[in-house]
Parts: structure tokens; sequence; C-alpha cells
């Protein structure tokens, strides 16, 4: 019986990849080539003839080398754009939810307002007041998960951002329908005041509690932590 894992090292490594990983992508082929031998063999096919026959399924194995280092460089970067970016951008959106939630029954109304034409944007300040702590949170998150500073800063305004483009796109429909005059400027100068009030405003809050974890170098987390 042919050593598979000992044939397979023999011709794919170094792959420069850790030694586990190495050592799971060399049993998975090996078991594969192993496979194809064992049912060539119950075919009635010599035992040299079904090795060579298993091994020229391989045609290159420079190029499969090639392939698995790239891959395995993708899935690094998608795993650490995850751990690094988006969950702390979800959990920093949930935070920001929950405390614009909180405060909104129980706090004395309105805390800041802009009127026009009897339409009140409210703004409250003590919702605002709590978004650099919640900011530093998200930043700190991505920092340890080996995020780098446009990372850090993205996931601290994530939601104040995702609250801009919905509103910008709300803004676009001005141009999209034919509204009456008074109708679209009304529309316009309330959905610019509203993303200047719970868009702009936020994200610099957030962004000033990120600031502090925004310096020093990106630290790189262990595989598979």
């Amino acid at each position: 019986m042919p050593d598979w894992q000992e044939i397979v090292c023999q011709r794919l490594t170094p792959l420069g990849l850790e030694a586990k990983r190495q050592e799971e992508i060399v049993a998975e082929l090996s078991g594969h080539l192993q496979d194809l031998y064992e049912d060539l063999v119950r075919r009635g096919k010599p035992r040299e003839e079904a090795v060579q026959y298993a091994l020229r399924t391989i045609a290159d194995w420079d190029e499969l080398r090639s392939e698995i280092r790239s891959a395995e460089q993708e899935e690094d970067i998608m795993d650490r754009r995850v751990k690094a970016l988006w969950l702390p951008g979800a959990g920093t959106t949930a935070v920001f939810m929950a405390l614009f939630q909180f405060f909104q029954p129980w706090l004395p109304k309105p805390h800041a307002a802009w009127a026009w034409h009897g339409t009140f944007l409210v703004l409250n300040w003590q919702w605002l007041l709590c978004l650099p702590v919640v900011g530093a949170f998200a930043a700190y998150w991505s920092r340890r998960a080996g995020g780098g500073a446009v990372q850090r800063a993205l996931a601290s305004s994530s939601p104040a951002l995702g609250l801009c483009g919905f509103l910008a796109g709300c803004l676009s429909l001005v141009f999209v329908h034919d509204l009456p005059d008074s109708l679209s400027l009304r529309f316009m100068a309330l959905a610019s005041w509203g993303m200047f009030l719970w868009g702009v405003l936020p994200a610099l809050a957030l962004l000033l509690g990120a600031l502090p974890f925004l310096k020093g170098g990106q630290r790189q987390p262990a595989r598979g932590v």
C-alpha cells in the first residue's frame, strides 16, 4: 500500500502555512488519492498503474500549491475582515439602537429640536453623550481582532453611517419622483437636517470615542482563534 501522505507531502510542500493547517491539507488530498487508488485496484487495475493514474489526476503540483496558498490567504483576509469589521460593527449598531430606544421614553422632550412648518426633528442629547463610549468599545474590539485604523473607524461609526445612507436614499426620492416644489423643498430640508442630527453628529460622537484606539499598530490574532 503506497504511503499517500508521504507522496503528497513530497510533491506539495512547503505550502508556507501553519503546520497544523498544512497537515490538514495534506491529509485531505492524500485521502482523496488513496480512495481513487483503492477504487482502481478493486476494478482490476495493477497497483503500479493505479498509483500513476491517481497521481496524473493532478496535472501540475506547483500550480496546485499556488492555488492553495492563494485560497488560504483570501480566506484569512475574509476571516479577519469579519472579526475586525463586521462583528464589531454589528455589535455597535445593536448597542447604538438599544440606547436610542432606552432614552426615548424616560427623558423629557424635546432635548433639542429643529422646527420647520410645524415639523420637529428631535435630538436626544443624553443619547448623543453616550455614543463616545460605544465608539470606544467598537474600536477596541476591532483592534483586538487585528483591525487596522480604517477598520476600527468604520466599525465605530457604522450605525451612524448606515443612517446617513438610509436618509440619503430618502433624499434621492425627491429627484426620482415629480413632487410639487413646496413639498420637495420641505422633504429635502427634513432629510438633510435628519441626516445631520441623526447621522453626522452621532458619527462624530462615535469617532471621538474611537480616537484613542485608532493609534497604534495592528494586532495580528492567532489563526483559528
